[in-house]
């Protein structure tokens, strides 16, 4: 009776084990939540600033308005190397346009990229980088 009784519990656990080992596995594979990457764009100037982020290779990822003394999160689904232009607009309507580089993100299920930029512009200069024409800026390239 005990060597039956055994035998028993012996297949019961043959049976569950896998499927409990199969089931934590399903979970960490399917159920595990990937973190997406972001970006906060800070605007501290009294311009209103309007970003256009670039996919590196060319096409428009988004394009981000800024009113003065503001800020927007943006958020990135996969990793990847943008560029940015900026659009500085004082409050008569002047404009100036910039190449702002490149910057890169990462967003994977273990890693994820979580940054800000501040942007500042003053009437004594720019610290939003060289100086680009209004075509280069409308151009998604």
């Amino acid at each position: 009776m005990k060597v039956k009784f055994l035998y028993v519990v012996f297949t019961m656990m043959l049976l569950v084990a896998p499927t409990a080992m199969a089931q934590s596995v399903y979970d960490y594979e399917y159920n595990s939540q990937k973190k997406n990457a972001s970006i906060t764009f800070r605007n501290s100037s009294d311009y209103t600033m309007t970003l256009k982020v670039i996919y590196s290779f060319g096409g428009l990822y988004t394009t981000v308005s800024l009113p003065a003394h503001s800020s927007r999160t943006v958020n990135f689904n996969k990793s990847g190397t943008f560029k940015l232009k900026i659009k500085a607009t004082s409050s008569y309507g002047q404009s100036s346009y910039h190449d702002g580089g490149k910057f890169s993100v990462t967003s994977t299920e273990t890693e994820w990229t979580e940054g800000e930029m501040v942007f500042k512009m003053s009437t004594y200069g720019s610290g939003l980088g060289p100086s680009i024409s209004a075509k280069e800026f409308e151009s998604n390239e």
